[in-house]
């Protein structure tokens, strides 16, 4: 099957960045993200947060998460962009803690850079912590809401250039204006900076804190004000169906799964055409233990495996009907379909110049203008 590659503006803007075309990695990492790394202002160490963890890319911490289960952890969407982090920092401090290593990541579909709706991401850590998770709001906020005292977590640092140790920090607020998405925090005394993106939001509630936010960004001096994304707004569109999807047991063949206990067989398969649209399988003997869709295949005896035919779900010219159902994140139709194609289909951007254009056996047609899976 074939996929067109969309072109213009976007594959323009790609160009200015020096993207590589067909890359996987997303927008790259905001300003703000990369260079305003900067503590709690007028805050004191948090040595009570075990929960809060810094979130690192080789062992650098840049943005702050929250754990709300034993393997989950919730922080800013933009913290995810460009170079995804590979680990969690466990302590008050890299001198102090341990790094986890991360298993998935996923941003809201709704996200887009530079606006702090939507700007939520979900972590899941490749071993549970030792850890008790925080609680989350459910109820909606209101305008009653406004003006209270809140408390928030951060790691980072006093000097933007500073690449020492990270610390988490703790300061109060005041909540501000409040959106269907967001909210706002004004000093008191303390104000955050981009590089507590992620951190957890607090306030009193249920005979204890709850989680009411996260960290989104913040003014250029970090003395203004920031702000911060609702839990209780992205709860049912967001975060419990990955819930779900994380903690679901018994899936069959062709099910998505995130890891092997999702799956019956316990058995959870990655393609290598869409490494990030796993699959549940099961082995087999031959066609009749698969379900139709599906095939048996694999090596000697023994191993073979209930497997889609390429492309998987997901993958370079796969069937779809929306962007977050691609592994690239576009899901494209367009004008003439190629050798008889119908119906939108997984692509990505893509530029003929580049020494390996498109990945996992695709290939970008100059001539067409179209990436073109094998399988």
């Amino acid at each position: 099957m074939t996929a067109r590659i969309a072109r213009g503006a976007a594959a323009a803007a790609l160009l200015l960045l020096g993207g590589a075309g067909c890359d996987p990695a997303g927008e790259p990492l905001p300003t703000d993200a990369v260079e305003a790394r900067q503590a709690v202002r007028n805050g004191t160490p948090a040595t009570e947060d075990a929960a809060v963890v810094g979130i690192a890319v080789g062992g650098e911490v840049g943005c702050t998460g929250v754990l709300i289960r034993p393997r989950v952890v919730l922080t800013a969407a933009h913290c995810l962009a460009g170079h995804r982090p590979d680990t969690a920092l466990v302590g008050l401090s890299a001198a102090e803690g341990v790094h986890v290593g991360i298993a998935r990541a996923w941003s809201s579909p709704d996200y887009r850079a530079g606006a702090a709706e939507h700007d939520i991401g979900l972590l899941l850590l490749r071993e549970p912590l030792d850890v008790a998770p925080v609680p989350l709001r459910a109820q909606p906020l209101t305008d009653e809401d406004d003006g209270r005292s809140v408390r928030f977590v951060g790691f980072g640092r006093e000097d933007p250039e500073e690449r020492g140790d990270a610390r988490r920090m703790q300061g109060t607020a005041v909540l501000g204006e409040l959106g269907a998405l967001t909210f706002s925090l004004t000093p008191s005394p303390s104000s955050a900076c981009s590089g507590d993106s992620g951190g957890p939001v607090f306030g009193a509630g249920g005979g204890g804190e709850v989680l009411l936010g996260l960290i989104s960004r913040g003014d250029e001096a970090c003395a203004e004000r920031a702000s911060a994304v609702r839990i209780d707004a992205h709860l049912g569109g967001f975060i419990e169906p990955l819930l779900a999807a994380i903690e679901q047991t018994g899936g069959e063949p062709g099910e998505p799964c995130v890891e092997p206990g999702n799956c019956a067989s316990g058995l959870c398969v990655s393609p290598e055409d869409a490494p990030s649209f796993p699959y549940c399988s099961r082995a087999c003997g031959g066609p009749a233990d698969c379900p139709a869709s599906m095939r048996c295949e694999g090596g000697a005896q023994g191993t073979a495996q209930c497997r889609y035919a390429r492309p998987s779900p997901g993958a370079i010219g796969a069937p779809c009907e929306r962007d977050e159902a691609c592994e690239f994140g576009m899901c494209a139709r367009f004008e003439g379909e190629l050798d008889g194609e119908e119906g939108p289909t997984c692509s990505a951007l893509c530029f003929p110049e580049d020494p390996e254009p498109c990945p996992h056996g695709g290939v970008c047609s100059p001539a067409a203008g179209a990436a073109r899976a094998h399988g």
